[in-house]
């Protein structure tokens, strides 16, 4: 049974876990225990912690073997702590790309020995002056020279450097009022960068994330900020600009009938959406200030038209039938003058619009045919008083004339006489 024998070693200041055993001589037997002499606090079982002991300071610390039928055996280990090199404390440190050149010894944590070298994350030396979007980032690490009981140490500066923040730049967009979710991040320009933040600068209450319910939101114009927050680096936003467009309305048609030509008219007011592109197609009319009159309706006929704005958020059908009660199909007057005086030069019929399949076959006095045709419509295919189809072609002159007229919807023919007058 050994204690060992009595040692004196030096241990360097920043050893903070050596074990007292290996200093002593000779070949002690393991099992003793260890005496903290002065009350350092720094000893736990056999291992000191050098670290809590000022550099210069000497303390012993006794080893003690007890043996049953020899009793207490001991050996002393004087300790010498030395003075150590301190690289100071690992830091990591995230830096803009914009920021200005940095001295990396005055990041390191704790208080550092100067005189240390630098070296970069690929292996070369640095100057220690590191200067963020040239130098490298990454692991930069700091080493002073050790001493006869210390070995060289090193502190590492963890450098990560980041770009600023790019939101991109003011945009437009225009939506309809139907949309569930409307991406307002497809309204930014540039080149910006996901991740960021959205806010409702003009509380429109639509937002959700980025996307928007311009159904909740409503008609009008209203404004986005977007904003991307990079560490160390700051804030920066862009604002999108959201133009919600309504919906075209119309109000209920109203109906006129001219009882004299047998048609009758239909006119609306439009509201709603962008008033200065309303549009109505689907028949001829007029429109001023968003209300439309339509061109003169056949009463046969049934009027139909469809509206709406340049954001055609939607299309509104507007349909309507005649306002006017006739014992007749058609409206066929006694007599006209085609004498070229731009009045009632034409054989027309009021009504006849509404049977495109109707023919007509017009007689002289004496049973001879002067005009005949199919499809009488009181335009392109109308009676002007010239006989065609008469045996001496030529202006059929002053007279009656007989005139038989199918409207082709399975009914009898109507028949009777028409007054020429030149």
């Amino acid at each position: 049974m050994s204690a060992g024998t009595d040692a004196q070693v030096t241990v360097c200041g920043a050893a903070c876990a050596f074990d007292l055993f290996e200093a002593l001589g000779g070949a002690p037997t393991a099992g003793g225990t260890w005496t903290d002499q002065i009350g350092t606090g720094a000893l736990t079982g056999g291992i000191l912690n050098a670290c809590q002991l000022p550099a210069g300071s000497i303390a012993p610390f006794v080893y003690t073997v007890s043996d049953p039928n020899c009793g207490d055996v001991l050996a002393t280990v004087l300790v010498t702590i030395s003075d150590f090199p301190d690289p100071g404390g690992d830091v990591s440190l995230v830096l803009c790309s914009t920021d200005g050149p940095l001295d990396l010894f005055s990041q390191l944590a704790g208080t550092p020995d100067t005189g240390g070298t630098w070296t970069a994350p690929d292996g070369s030396a640095s100057t220690g002056i590191f200067v963020p979007g040239t130098s490298i980032p990454g692991d930069h690490v700091y080493e002073v020279s050790g001493n006869a009981s210390c070995p060289d140490t090193t502190a590492t500066l963890s450098i990560t450097v980041n770009q600023p923040p790019d939101p991109g730049a003011n945009g437009r967009l225009s939506a309809c009022d139907t949309l569930v979710a409307l991406d307002l991040f497809a309204g930014l320009q540039g080149t910006p960068q996901q991740g960021g933040q959205w806010f409702d600068v003009d509380g429109s209450g639509g937002l959700q994330g980025g996307l928007l319910n311009t159904n909740v939101a409503g008609a009008g114009t209203f404004t986005y900020r977007y904003e991307v927050s990079v560490p160390s680096c700051g804030n920066a936003s862009a604002l999108v600009e959201v133009l919600v467009n309504g919906s075209v309305e119309a109000s209920e048609p109203v109906r006129v009938c001219n009882t004299v030509d047998r048609t009758y008219t239909v006119s609306f007011t439009l509201s709603g959406g962008d008033a200065a592109s309303y549009t109505v197609t689907g028949f001829d009319g007029t429109l001023v200030e968003g209300v439309f009159t339509s061109a003169p309706v056949p009463t046969s006929a049934v009027f139909e038209a469809f509206a709406q704005d340049a954001f055609a958020c939607s299309v509104i059908r507007i349909a309507a039938t005649t306002p006017c009660t006739f014992e007749d199909d058609v409206f066929i007057p006694e007599s006209f003058s085609p004498n070229g005086d731009g009045a009632n030069d034409r054989f027309v019929i009021p009504g006849i619009e509404g049977y495109p399949g109707n023919s007509i076959v017009i007689f002289n006095r004496w049973g001879g045919k002067v005009f005949e045709a199919a499809g009488y419509n009181n335009t392109s295919v109308v009676w002007d008083g010239a006989s065609p189809d008469a045996t001496l072609s030529g202006p059929a002159p002053t007279g009656t004339y007989f005139y038989v007229l199918d409207l082709g919807i399975g009914r009898e023919a109507l028949t009777g006489y028409i007054y020429l007058n030149r």
